[in-house]
């Protein structure tokens, strides 16, 4: 019996002695930029066999041996690290740095928590800070242009004020908006509302593009997301002042459409076979004019300066982060009366209370200073001030400009005479405070409530002062304020947990939206003196009062739900109730739906240890989203003041109503892979199809209806394509910091139209020349130009065939005519209105200090009606005036093979000729940098870095466009004030 329990007594030490031998080590993994827990990350000991990965939360748990051991803990996308631990550490805690060649940014892809791209069922591109800062333009979103595959950006206008038109996966309705939903940290806001911000404030602007993204949005989502994060500043980072201040010059981005005209001799030569003058007559004139004037030079100021300046303090102390900035942005316009300047001042706060809540404070606001060159389209001052005689000249013989009376022969007085006497000002004062709480009452339990407004009060002047000769003591004055508040309160219930391997998200939320737009203002004629100017001094018999008021609102319900099995099966779902004010009595509610999935098939035990392939991630996802972007009252039958009847007051009922207008509707199917190749090489590919049904059309009406138009739900379109992007690291040296990293992204888009309404195959858009044909993409139609006759110089066009001309193309070589007729001849041209291929490719460089980025972007397939070719290349249309050069090729002899009829027939018609290939190559963006080394910065011991850097924007543009510019997003162009190429420096430096 004593042996029997000796024997016990030692197999009781050697079981405790091996049970000593192993302990637990618990802790949490972040990743090193943002404290952000990694999920997925790989621990085990060096070494050895086994392992584990942390959860969603981060956190991890591992057994490991007695004594002092060595962890390696390892996430994609990032570096990995081996930690020692010693006998007596039972916690740990670790922080892994981002791999600078394969980047896994985070992401905020709808509501609740953020998370990295490569746990992200959704589609997000990510676009950084260092893509939209220091660029000589006001509007950020024009230097995302080219940089994600399936988003068209185009800036349609060279206004220092102008936004960009952006749309992504093609066009989406024919009848609503198809501009994304913008939001400014999770809330609501115009698109207007990002000019007015500063972009060296915005940390990154993520792109959601398929249906598990997007469909969360809801009634709002149809066209996607854009959500821009602005910065923020790092708990435990030591106060750091930046300074910045940069300064550009602008010039259109190309002048080849206006130096295409004709000179003195060219245009009197021309006017003498014409017939309007005889050659004595030419020369007298020419003796008293004795001038030849680009009139070009004239109307556009050269070298327009813009100027900004930046100062940030950002830092966290403590519990508390915080970034402020202030910002002076000025940029003038190449036409006389455009400017733009802005005030900001921007302050982020973050701070966690205790244990379980956090709360955050954004307060934005500005100043902002807007004049627009009003001499738009067909202005004789403006655009068409082309047509002017180049013998004619804006100064005397002295070099004195005509200021305060009409060019002699032009008839026209100076453009900054005009602009001076004609001011423009609005003035806009803008306000984006939002805040949020954030309770955390149990473990990976948490509660975020978040609200915040939209707003602005604008105050626009619009004046013809007394003095003006044209119209000596009568000035006038337009004098109107304007105000728009719109709130988003959002409530959020987010639940992490995981059981073993499975790990699951679950999120309830609450969102209200509303928005008010109020208008008052007041105008006067008669004023007399240019300091009696205000409102009251005008004539009192001829006064105008106006005002105006919109509303509208959204209430909604939503919930996701995300699971992964093992960090390597993914899939998630998400609901959405959305009720909208916008929509009639019988349809005010919808409901929305998403389902998705991913799968990394690199941690698959048949890919794991294939060495070339780093990684491998499959997603496909389906759902739909809603389009509301319409006016807010197309559902209801509303009145309007209508004219006086036996002197009283009339109200008449001006709109019809429809109280089944519901949400147009969108379904979005999307299929791709992202994959990594030899730690090199990096491509995302994704194909969709996107199918939007109940759109929201003004739908024609016959007139005994006492209606033209009822927006109703009607027809369907589809869309379906392809994005593609690739970067890959051609060089790379750690030990000089240097790297050659080029890129390409592309999208190819395909649209046709599935149904219209009323029963019709077609519609043409009157005046617009876009034809809407079932089974077809949208496209032009216009009579089409078939050549000029070579035996007797008439024009000539192809008849369509009879009835279906809308719909067939017929260029019968046999069947010509040269009677035009708009309506008679008009037929589907066969030239699509949208482009099938948009993009951009580039490259980032550096070498210690030194790095240079370069960007392209293009279109291909985009064509535009040129309109202004009407009014430059019509000699006997517009007889007497000057023309372009191409008119000098007309016919004059049988046999010849013209580009114009004779003289004695109209030049250009309104036909397939004007319809020109718009595709662009444009350089958009060139920015070399380099940064002060620390050895020199050192002797100053307060200048932590300094940073000088030259930037340009649109440096170069390739088209076979002939107009001032191919980039506008239109269907006709005419009079457009064209982009701007700038080129300009600056200096950045850190305390």
């Amino acid at each position: 019996m004593k042996k029997l329990l000796q024997s016990l007594f030692v197999l009781m030490l050697l079981a405790g002695s091996a049970w000593a031998q192993n302990r637990t080590i618990t802790g949490t993994v972040t990743a090193k930029e943002d404290g952000l827990p990694l999920p997925g990350t790989s621990i085990r000991v060096k070494n050895a066999t086994g392992g584990t990965t942390s959860d969603v939360n981060g956190r991890y748990t591992l057994s490991v041996p007695a004594g002092t051991v060595e962890l390696e803990f390892s996430s994609v996308g990032y570096l990995k690290i081996n930690k020692s631990v010693s006998a007596n550490v039972t916690s740990l805690n670790v922080s892994l740095a981002n791999d600078s060649r394969i980047l896994d940014e985070v992401v905020v892809s709808g509501y609740g928590s953020a998370r990295r791209v490569s746990s992200t069922v959704g589609t997000v591109a990510i676009v950084g800070a260092r893509t939209v800062e220091s660029k000589p333009i006001a509007n950020a979103f024009d230097a995302m242009q080219g940089k994600v595959s399936g988003l068209q950006v185009f800036t349609s206008s060279g206004e220092p004020s102008a936004t960009s038109s952006i749309r992504l996966h093609g066009v989406g309705s024919l009848g609503a908006s198809n501009a994304p939903l913008f939001l400014l940290d999770g809330i609501q806001v115009d698109e207007s509302t990002i000019l007015n911000t500063n972009p060296n404030d915005i940390e990154n602007i993520s792109v959601l593009k398929d249906a598990s993204a997007t469909s969360i949005y809801g009634a709002r989502a149809a066209n996607g997301v854009i959500y821009v994060t602005t910065k923020r500043g790092k708990i435990g980072q030591d106060a750091t002042i930046t300074v910045q201040g940069q300064y550009s010059v602008a010039n259109p981005a190309s002048d080849k459409f206006y130096r295409n005209f004709l000179n003195t001799a060219q245009l009197s030569q021309l006017q003498i076979e014409q017939g309007l003058r005889t050659a004595a007559q030419t020369a007298t004139l020419l003796a008293q004019y004795p001038n030849d004037t680009k009139w070009y030079d004239y109307y556009f100021k050269k070298d327009v300066p813009t100027y900004q300046t930046d100062i940030t303090v950002s830092g966290g102390g403590g519990k508390t982060s915080y970034y402020i900035s202030g910002s002076f942005f000025d940029s003038e316009g190449n036409r006389f009366r455009s400017n733009f300047d802005r005030y900001t001042l921007r302050s982020n706060l973050t701070t966690t209370l205790n244990d379980y809540m956090k709360i955050g404070l954004n307060l934005a606001g500005g100043s902002s200073d807007t004049q627009t060159n009003p001499l738009a389209g067909n202005d004789t001052n403006g655009p068409l001030a082309l047509l002017a005689q180049p013998w004619f000249s804006p100064y005397d013989a002295n070099g004195n400009e005509y200021y305060g009376t009409q060019i002699p022969g032009w008839g026209r007085y100076s453009p900054r005479y005009l602009a001076d006497n004609t001011p423009y000002n609005r003035n806009r004062l803008t306000f984006t405070p939002s805040g949020f709480v954030e309770i955390s009452p149990l473990k990976n339990l948490t509660f975020k409530s978040q609200a915040g407004i939209d707003g602005f009060i604008d105050r626009t002047t619009d004046a013809r002062l007394p003095s003006y000769a044209a119209f000596p003591g009568a000035g006038t004055l337009s004098e109107y304020y304007s105000r728009r508040i719109n709130k988003t309160v959002t409530n959020t219930l987010e639940y992490k947990f995981s059981l073993s391997k499975n790990n699951f998200t679950a999120l309830v939320g609450q969102e209200y939206v509303d928005g008010t737009t109020q208008e008052f203002g007041g105008s006067t004629v008669g004023l007399p003196n240019d300091n009696l100017f205000i409102l009251q001094n005008g004539n009192a018999t001829n006064r105008g009062v106006s005002s105006f008021k919109t509303e509208y609102s959204f209430k909604s319900l939503f919930g996701r739900l995300e699971y992964n099995y093992n960090n390597r099966y993914y899939i998630d779902g998400s609901i959405r109730e959305d009720k909208s004010s916008r929509f009639g009595v019988n349809n005010k509610s919808a409901i929305f739906w998403s389902i998705g999935g991913m799968w990394k098939a690199k941690e698959e035990s048949f890919l794991k240890d294939v060495e070339w392939l780093n990684d491998l991630t499959v997603r496909a996802s389906t759902g739909t989203s809603g389009n509301s972007a319409i006016g807010n009252y197309d559902n209801l039958a509303t009145a309007a003041g209508g004219t006086n009847y036996n002197g009283l007051s009339t109200v008449l009922q001006s709109t019809a109503g429809n109280p089944d207008l519901g949400w147009e509707k969108q379904q979005k199917t999307s299929f791709g892979f992202r994959a990594e190749f030899i730690k090199r090489i990096r491509l995302d590919v994704e194909l969709y199809f996107r199918e939007t049904s109940r759109q929201l059309f003004n739908v024609p009406q016959v007139f005994t209806t006492g209606y033209s138009l009822v927006r109703t739900n009607v027809g369907a379109l589809e869309n379906k394509g392809l994005d593609v992007s690739l970067n890959f690291d051609v060089w790379t040296n750690d030990e000089h910091k240097a790297f050659i990293t080029p890129y390409i992204n592309a999208n190819f888009n395909k649209n046709k139209i599935t149904e219209l309404f009323q029963g019709k195959n077609y519609f043409v858009n009157s005046g617009t020349g876009v034809l809407w044909a079932i089974g077809q993409p949208v496209s032009f139609v216009y009579p089409i130009w078939a050549g000029v006759n070579p035996a007797n110089g008439l024009p000539q066009w192809y008849i369509p065939n009879a009835g279906d001309g809308s719909i067939n193309t017929r260029t019968d070589p046999n069947a010509v005519t040269s009677t035009f007729s708009a309506a008679n001849l008009q037929q589907n041209t066969g030239i699509e209105r949208y482009p099938w291929l948009n993009g951009g490719f580039g490259f980032n460089a550096g070498y210690e200090g030194l790095s240079l980025s370069v960007d392209f972007t293009f279109s291909q397939g985009k064509y535009l009606i040129n309109n202004d070719r009407y009014f430059f290349e019509n000699p006997t249309t517009f007889s007497g005036f000057n023309q372009a050069i191409t008119v000098l090729d007309y016919w004059k002899t049988p046999g010849q093979n013209a580009t114009f009829p004779n003289l004695t027939q109209q030049f250009t018609q309104f036909d397939s000729r004007l319809i020109e290939d718009a595709s662009f190559l444009r350089l958009k963006n060139v920015q070399l940098a380099y940064n002060l080394p620390q050895s020199i910065l050192s002797h100053t011991k307060v200048v932590k870095g300094a940073k000088i850097f030259f930037v340009s924007r649109n440096l170069l543009t390739f088209t076979k466009y002939t107009g001032p510019d191919p980039e506008v997003d239109s269907n006709l162009t005419l009079g457009v004030n064209p982009n701007t190429r700038q080129v300009g420096f600056g200096m950045q430096l850190t305390f």
